[in-house]
């Protein structure tokens, strides 16, 4: 039976979009000149960012129908809120990075207990619950598996040290439900549902 790789994510606007772009070519030539190794992280493009809520894995497309349900459900019981994007920084340290963010501010425990929705909905449907708390971020990139440890550091340290910038707004006013087909030229996403926030739901 078909597997397709899921996630649950909301989507960014392309004003959001365009700023984070825009972050990412200005960390770039940053990073150009703190690693000894050209172009050491690998960017995510801007049409490819989201905040993603849950991975989900391989799932069978005859599982669809159950996950719209989980985001009809969890959609139900959520109100619109909103996220600000403001400042860069690394996971899992500044030490030794693996990853560029943008840091969100605002609501985030909204997003919080939303995020808590759906990974009860869909643990209850099988899907395996996230062990790792929820941090709401959007990634720009990720560093390069032979980047040196001298080299990481050296970005960290310049991530580290820049000043908080601010980028833009989430305006988060559905959900959904995104199927991630890997290929040699980078991911491509395809939505498969769309819940709509109930406008009267409260937190």
């Amino acid at each position: 039976m078909e597997q397709l790789r899921l996630f649950i994510a909301i989507e960014l606007d392309d004003a959001l979009r365009g700023a984070l772009k825009r972050a990412q070519k200005q960390i770039e030539d940053e990073c150009n000149r703190v690693l000894v190794a050209k172009n050491g992280v690998r960017w995510v493009a801007p049409e490819n960012i989201h905040l993603t809520l849950k991975f989900l894995g391989n799932a069978k497309r005859a599982q669809i129908p159950t996950l719209q349900n989980v985001l009809e459900r969890a959609a139900q019981s959520t109100a619109p809120f909103e996220l600000y994007a403001r400042g860069v920084g690394c996971f899992p340290n500044a030490h030794r990075p693996n990853n560029v963010w943008v840091g969100l501010e605002g609501d985030v425990e909204r997003a919080a207990l939303l995020t808590q929705r759906i990974e009860a909905e869909c643990a209850a449907v099988g899907f395996a619950r996230e062990a790792r708390g929820f941090t709401p971020h959007l990634t720009l990139g990720r560093v390069k598996r032979d980047a040196s440890n001298s080299e990481r550091a050296a970005l960290g340290a310049m991530i580290k040290n820049k000043p908080p910038e601010s980028y833009g707004v989430i305006h988060a006013r559905a959900v959904y439900l995104i199927a991630s087909d890997l290929r040699p030229s980078g991911p491509v996403y395809t939505v498969l549902a769309e819940n709509l926030f109930a406008e009267d739901s409260t937190p």
